[in-house]
């Protein structure tokens, strides 16, 4: 009983993200698709199908647990949620809200929404996942300026010193063992994950989320960090998605908004041509285990893939495939077994193993994006 993700033909959309998440580990608001989606079905005894990039609803939800066996819904050919076999299925067409990610982008545009709507299922689930208001802390700090304290939620065990929590627009939740250092300031909606670091003297603006396990300082504006990754110094980072394991180096800077204030177009892995997003602003999408020195600078609609290791003067191209070793002066391949070393140590940092299965499923993915690397063919 319970919950299984099945991906459907949409899901290279969401590339370079999808080489190692799956979509429903994708982080939208303050907790992944999937967390979502079981916190939600968690009383529920049936066991559900759903597609791994359909964003939860209550109305949706309700429609999911009235459903029979052998039973589905689906808004014009895509499946959204069944149960039973799929190729066994009844269908019936759901004209309520389906809302999905279909790119990379898509995380960062529902981010502020989601932050909204996942407070309220979290404080619905009473228990040890309703925390408590600012305003019912045992001893709040107070060099701490709360605006709109009954929209700033703190858990008992973070840690808030001299900084502004803003909620005023959206509200402000921070996680377990969470520490915001003095000097930093927060306006909502914004997430701080569990055990995550908010540094000195960092903005952090609305619609942006900080994973579990991350470090974050500079200047952030509706973005999105997954998980164990860092942004640690000065820069700023703008309508962007990061992955995993990520690290940016001290004075690195996206853009976000291209000098002519045209639209902005993403290079699209899977069709292998830009795409363009129709939005004016839009920054960095960088996959897992990818890295980039002191005084990088990313182009407005940048993707970086797996793996990769950028620094140097000037601005980099605005596709950097996997596994790729170098910055605006040329690239080269970052070898596998150089690479599998960085990610240990990394790993390693944060009392974690590389396992020889995530190993392996890495070496897949360096092999598979090969064909990226156009320099191999020289």
């Amino acid at each position: 009983m319970g919950l299984t993700f099945v991906a459907d033909a949409r899901v290279n959309g969401l590339l370079p993200l999808t080489y190692t998440l799956g979509p429903q580990d994708s982080r939208v608001g303050i907790l992944t698709l999937s967390q979502k989606w079981n916190l939600l079905w968690r009383r529920q005894e049936a066991t559900l199908s759903v597609n791994s990039r359909l964003i939860p609803n209550d109305d949706l939800l309700l429609a999911a647990i009235s459903i029979s066996q052998d039973k589905g819904l689906r808004q014009g050919e895509t499946d959204l949620v069944w149960k039973g076999q799929a190729e066994c299925v009844e269908w019936t067409q759901w004209d309520g809200e389906a809302e999905f990610i279909a790119y990379p982008e898509d995380i960062f545009l529902k981010n502020g929404s989601q932050i909204r709507k996942d407070m309220g299922w979290l404080l619905e689930a009473g228990g040890e996942l309703a925390l408590p208001t600012w305003t019912q802390r045992v001893n709040p700090d107070p060099h701490t300026a709360v605006y709109c304290p009954d929209q700033v939620f703190v858990h008992p065990s973070a840690i808030v010193r001299s900084a502004v929590l803003d909620a005023s627009e959206g509200p402000i939740w921070i996680g377990e063992s969470a520490e915001i250092m003095p000097g930093s300031m927060i306006k909502g909606p914004v997430a701080i994950g569990e055990h995550s670091t908010i540094k000195m003297g960092a903005k952090i603006y609305g619609d942006s989320t900080v994973g579990p396990y991350c470090k974050v300082g500079g200047e952030v504006s509706n973005s999105v960090f997954h998980s164990y990754s860092n942004k640690g110094h000065d820069g700023f980072m703008g309508n962007s998605v990061i992955g995993r394991w990520c690290n940016w180096g001290a004075d690195t800077n996206n853009s976000n908004l291209k000098n002519n204030y045209e639209q902005v177009k993403l290079w699209d892995i899977a069709s292998g041509s830009f795409r363009n997003t129709g939005l004016t602003f839009c920054g960095l999408i960088m996959g897992d285990h990818s890295k980039c020195g002191i005084n990088t600078m990313f182009n407005t609609g940048t993707v970086v893939g797996v793996g990769a290791n950028i620094f140097g003067g000037g601005f980099v191209r605005q596709f950097i495939p996997s596994f790729a070793w170098g910055g605006a002066h040329g690239m080269e391949t970052f070898r596998f077994d150089k690479f599998a070393q960085t990610a240990e140590k990394a790993m390693q940092r944060r009392g974690l193993v590389l396992s020889d299965v995530e190993r392996d499923f890495l070496q897949s993915i360096y092999e598979a994006t090969a064909v990226h690397r156009t320099w191999e063919k020289k």
